[in-house]
């Protein structure tokens, strides 16, 4: 019958523990998966952007295709790099993709020219395109850092930066003679998010102009802001600490002691952790990072001065009088027993309830610190 309510115990403590393994595992899986799948949903919804198809091609099937792909992203300086691709289509491509009009590209903020006879390439870095010499090898593509018009760091991680371009092709011989063109946007970037909005003329079909808006992805903010709520966290916990050791004089010893210290130059680190962050002054520091860091410093002040001026030199005579009261009280109760005891009282034959049945108070040996007892010895 032992042996049966022994393993039915057993039985019983590890399904609790197994119920609690398989309820935190859940709970695990309830937040990273779905935080998984929005970011990979992040992922993909950028992949294709826009993609426009040309407009008013002629029976010749004459245009170009242009592939922007978003590169990099440089929020310190406001702008944002991009990498255009050119592709000509019908009478304009030759053999080999030798152009047979001369062609000149407007992208807003600077001109590309292609002469005849050549290659759709040139070597480029940021604005300054330096076209190839024909008979070189190389992609038919450019990089062209396109500047924010709005948007600012400050306001990280709810910073948002607007931008905006237009491509028109046209030959470069005849200015009003247009070149249709269809256009693909692809932006992948981490921690980033682009929202592009094409704007189409009516009035004018050959030219494509969009507004690209950038800004955090939610997976971004949301760490932030995490982070944010930790050292929101950490901040309280110590506040606490300091009122206990303050108001209601808690021990201090040396872990409450070096706990604000430590935590107060772990904040930094902390911060940095959050994704693209700029340098130290934006909201994201206002909301956490200014005002803990400042909480932290005052509670672990409060802390160490209240260890210090409540310390008090060990005394000797202190010590010993500490004895003497103790041995004067033990004395006083071996003298107020009402059995004669002929052993001492911290042994005998007297067991624990014959003790207590003959109303014999139990004695106990003062226990000394060696502290103590060196000065006693001395």
């Amino acid at each position: 019958m032992i042996l049966f309510h022994e393993q039915t115990g057993k039985l019983r403590t590890w399904a609790r523990r197994t119920l609690w393994f398989l309820l935190i595992v859940g709970i695990l899986c309830a937040i990273v998966i779905p935080i998984f799948m929005i970011y990979r949903k992040e992922g993909t919804d950028a992949r294709s952007a826009v993609d426009v198809e040309p407009q008013g091609v002629s029976h010749t099937g004459d245009y170009i295709h242009v592939v922007a792909t978003v590169s990099s992203v440089d929020f310190e300086d406001k702008n944002y790099r991009v990498h255009f691709e050119f592709t000509p289509h019908g009478t304009l491509a030759g053999d080999d993709g030798i152009l047979t009009e001369d062609i000149e590209i407007a992208l807003f903020y600077t001109t590309l020219n292609f002469p005849e006879g050549q290659i759709m390439q040139v070597l480029s870095f940021a604005l300054n395109i330096l076209p190839l010499s024909q008979g070189d090898a190389g992609p038919r593509s450019v990089d062209v850092t396109m500047p924010y018009t709005r948007g600012a760091p400050i306001d990280y991680p709810f910073d948002r930066y607007v931008s905006y371009f237009e491509i028109l092709i046209h030959k470069e011989k005849e200015k009003l003679h247009k070149i249709p063109v269809s256009f693909t946007f692809l932006a992948m970037l981490q921690t980033v998010e682009f929202i592009p909005v094409l704007h189409l003329d009516p009035t004018d079909t050959y030219k494509i102009a969009m507004q690209i808006t950038t800004n955090r992805s939610p997976t971004t903010i949301g760490f932030s802001i995490f982070v944010v709520v930790i050292m929101w966290a950490l901040s309280i916990s110590i506040s606490i600490i300091t009122i206990q050791v303050v108001r209601k004089h808690r021990e201090s010893d040396e872990h409450i002691l070096t706990l604000g210290i430590t935590t107060l130059f772990a904040l930094p680190a902390l911060r940095e952790t959050q994704p693209g962050i700029p340098a130290i002054g934006c909201a994201a520091d206002v909301l956490g990072f200014y005002w803990n860091m400042a909480i932290i410093a005052i509670a672990s002040i409060c802390v160490l001065l209240a260890s210090a001026l409540r310390w008090k030199e060990p005394s000797i005579h202190g010590d010993l009088e500490l004895i003497r009261m103790e041995h004067n009280y033990q004395s006083r109760l071996i003298n107020e027993m009402t059995v004669p005891m002929p052993f001492p009282l911290t042994g005998g034959p007297f067991t624990d309830r014959q003790l207590r049945k003959k109303r014999v108070p139990f004695m106990t040996t003062p226990t000394l610190t060696p502290y103590q007892l060196l000065k006693v010895a001395v």
